[in-house]
This record gives structure tokens, sequence and C-alpha cells, in this order.
């Protein structure tokens, strides 16, 4: 009766049974926000921001490998140690500020970048976890709650918001607990991707690290743009993003319509390529607009790139730390290399050709990148158009399947086949559990895709999906 009522609503579990815990990823998103934007430190400058960035991609890194060569227990880091160390680089960063210059803030920055990609991964189980429509609501209420403390941290005074830098880690192990102690009804996942290999949507991610590094780029062509006072853009910017992640849950949750993940990169791609093209021709109040639709691109991509990954974990058998940590480092690897070229480019004679060839290079790239034939890449966001948890997708698919099978004259073991692929099955793993031999398999498959008069995988979901709709 309750999955009934969730249905009829279309609210998903984590609104309905709202926990703090669910928007703490938020904590991770605002804390190295502020580090990269906020002056933490009195000697502020875009490459102790480019350190954060480039460590927290060591970070992702070195994670990922120790988890691989140890045996386990590594996941304990991800608890109260990352918190101490998130909370040891604030005062590391704030020492300079006091008077005390034994160790440069940039020490600080360095140690904030590892802190601050152990805090991303600590979320990484929880979102691989639940099903898209709740990772989806999370992340997008997490967007919320972060632009909310933004604003609060870019407004407070130095010493007092680097107090709230130092206690906003040490909540995340709280946080984190919540969220775990309190998962949404789980539905066996189909399996779509086999290996780590073939997880990453390679062309998208490539369009993630130019779009990454032009927003990099775009502060440093425009030294001159007012961005005071602080509040007023601040809030600006960050009233925006609500609005943004509002829109989309509301789009989502209340108006039930689907969120395409090649029109939200779009959106991406446009605003950043046009601010970056207007940068350097526009006067310093204009600019400083400009920056602010920049940042809030940047926040969409964030919220946009987590909920794409954690669909990708869902359905893979790959390890979901490697899915994670390989594509956040296409985000911020790019994203302080941006950091770094960007006071390089803003003293060339030819700047403006030049950053009009980093919006054309941005433009082109994010065509490319958009190939919805290409699998991952249909399957990104699909979950969204699945049945809600509390009607098992495998069931779901099951009855499709036969729908399929009574309308096409399927034999019996065709149907079998067919039941199995749709999940996600392969070859060999169909073969052994109908006691058949391989080729059989494929014998069956040709048969049903012609009769079906279908191509591939794909179009027989598309199919299930249309009937169920």
């Amino acid at each position: 009766m309750a999955a009934e009522e969730q249905a009829h609503s279309n609210k998903p579990y984590v609104f309905e049974h709202f926990r703090l815990g669910y928007v703490g990823f938020a904590i991770p998103w605002a804390w190295v926000f502020e580090l990269a934007h906020r002056r933490t430190s009195a000697s502020f400058s875009y490459d102790n921001a480019a350190v954060l960035f480039l460590m927290l991609a060591a970070g992702m890194l070195f994670f990922v490998a120790l988890r691989k060569l140890s045996k386990g227990g590594v996941e304990k880091l991800l608890h109260w140690p990352m918190a101490i160390l998130a909370a040891i680089s604030i005062v590391l960063i704030s020492l300079p500020h006091l008077g005390v210059t034994v160790i440069p803030d940039v020490v600080g920055f360095a140690v904030a970048g590892v802190a601050g990609a152990f805090m991303y991964l600590s979320w990484v189980p929880f979102y691989s976890s639940v099903d898209l429509r709740s990772a989806v609501a999370c992340a997008f209420a997490s967007m919320v709650v972060s632009s909310v403390l933004k604003f609060a941290l870019d407004v407070m005074p130095l010493l007092l918001g680097n107090v709230c830098l130092i206690a906003l880690p040490l909540c995340l192990p709280y946080l984190l607990n919540q969220a775990s102690a309190n998962m949404p009804p789980k539905d066996t996942p189909l399996i779509y991707f086999g290996s780590a290999r073939q997880s990453f949507p390679y062309l998208v991610l490539l369009g993630v690290a130019v779009c990454a590094f032009v927003i990099g780029v775009a502060p440093a062509v425009s030294p001159n743009a007012v961005t005071e006072p602080v509040a007023l853009y601040s809030f600006a910017q960050q009233s925006i993003s609500v609005l943004a992640a509002l829109a989309v849950l509301w789009w989502v949750f209340a108006y039930r319509g689907k969120l395409h993940f090649t029109n939200t990169w779009r959106a991406i791609v446009i605003i950043v390529s046009t601010a970056l093209l207007f940068l350097p021709n526009i006067d310093s109040e204009l600019a400083g607009w400009a920056l602010v639709l920049v940042g809030v691109a940047q926040a969409i991509l964030v919220a946009v790139l987590w909920c794409m990954l954690a669909d990708v974990a869902h359905h893979s058998s790959a390890n979901r730390f490697t899915v994670f940590g390989f594509a956040w480092v296409c985000y911020a690897l790019p994203l302080a290399l941006g950091r770094l070229a960007g006071g390089v480019l803003a003293n060339l004679d030819n700047v403006v050709f030049v950053i009009a060839l980093l919006s054309y290079a941005l433009t082109v790239t994010g065509i490319l990148s958009l190939n919805e034939r290409n699998f991952i890449e249909s399957q990104i966001f699909r979950d969204l158009d699945m049945p809600e948890t509390g009607h098992s997708m495998y069931a779901s698919i099951d009855e499709g399947c036969e729908h399929l099978g009574a309308r096409y004259k399927l034999t019996g073991r065709e149907v079998e086949v067919l039941k199995l692929l749709c999940k996600g099955r392969s070859k060999s793993y169909i073969a052994e559990t109908l006691v058949i031999s391989e080729n059989t398999v494929r014998s069956h498959a040709r048969h049903i895709y012609r009769k079906l008069d279908v191509h591939s995988k794909q179009d027989v979901m598309d199919m299930i999906s249309e009937k169920r709709n």
C-alpha cells in the first residue's frame, strides 16, 4: 500500500522519509568550493586554489590505488580520519593569517585537497547503492543546502568562517552514519557494465574535462571583473543555483518530466562557452555577472556529473570507488590546470583569439560528446523512466519480455533468453544458467531480434519501456 501511495505521489523515498544525512553531500561540496574561492588566508591566490584541486585529484587516485592494493579496512579512512585531516588543513591555512609563518599556507591547501577527495569519496557507498531517483533527489537537495552554506560562509568574517570550515567536516561522520542507517529500499540493479573499462563514458568525460578547464580559466582572463560587494554577487550566484536545483527537483518529481542528460549538458556548455567568449570584451561590472553564471554552471555540472557516476556505478560490476575516483579526476585535474593556465593566457597579446579558440573547442567537444546511440550514454538517467522502488525492476522486465513473447510468438526458450539478455547477463552466463551452449544462445538471440525486428538489446528495452508507459 505504501509503495502504491509513493508511486501515485511520485515522491522519492528520501523525501517521504527525510533525514538530514541525505543532504550530507552538501558539506564536501561547499567546503571545497569555499577553499577555492573564499579568502580563507591572508595570501590567497589562484595558485593555492590550483594546488587544492591538483591534490584533490591526487587524493582520488591515491585512495583508489590504496584500496586496490590493500586487503581491506582502507575505507575506515573515509570516516573520522578524513574529518580530522580536513580540520587540520584549515588550521594550517589559517596560521599565516594569525601571524605564524613557519608553515606556508600552500601546505594547508595541499592537505585540504587530499581531505576533500576523501570527503567526496566517503559518499560513494551511499550514492552507488541507492536507486537513481534517490540519488538525483539527494544530490540536487544537497545542491540547495550547499548553496546556502556557501553564501553564509562568504559573508562571514574570516576567523568565524574558518572556524565553521573546521566544524563542518567534523559533522560529516554523523551524517554518513545517519544516511547509511536509513538507506532507501534496495532493488537488485541490472548490470549494464561488466568492467571498469566499460563503465566510463569516455567522450562525456572528455567534455567534462574541457568544460572544467574552461571554468578554471574564466576568472583569470577577466582579472578586473567586479565581484564586490561580495554579499551581492554571492547571493545572486547561490540564489540562481538554488532555483536551478529546485527546478530540476520539481521537473523530475512533481511535473514527472524526463531528466535528459544531453539537454542538461548542452545548457552547461552554452553558459560556459558564452561567458568565456564575452569575458575579455565586456566591462568589469558585466564581467562580474558573467562569472556568476559560470559559477552556476559549475554547480550544475557537479550535480549532474555526480548523479551520472552514481547511475553508472549502480549498474556496474566494477569497483565503485574506481568509477567515481577516476571520473572525478577528469573534473578536478583540468580545473586545476585551467587555474594555472588562466594567468598565462591573460598576459598574452592575442588573448581574445585564444579565448575564442577555447570557447570553440568547448562547443565542439560538447557536441561530439553527445551521442545517445552510444550504449553507455543511452543508459544515463534511464532509470528515471523505470518503475519506482516497490515494483521490482527485474519483475517489470520479466513482464515486458513475456508480453513481447506472446505478441511476437517467441518460443518459451527464447523468452527465457530474452529475459536474461535484458537483465544485462552475458552469453556465457545465460548458457550456464540454461544449460545450453553459447552458440545456441547466439542463435536464439538472432532469432529473437529477427522476430522483434530490432537490432540490439537497447531496442528491446525501448519496446518494453514504451509498452509500460
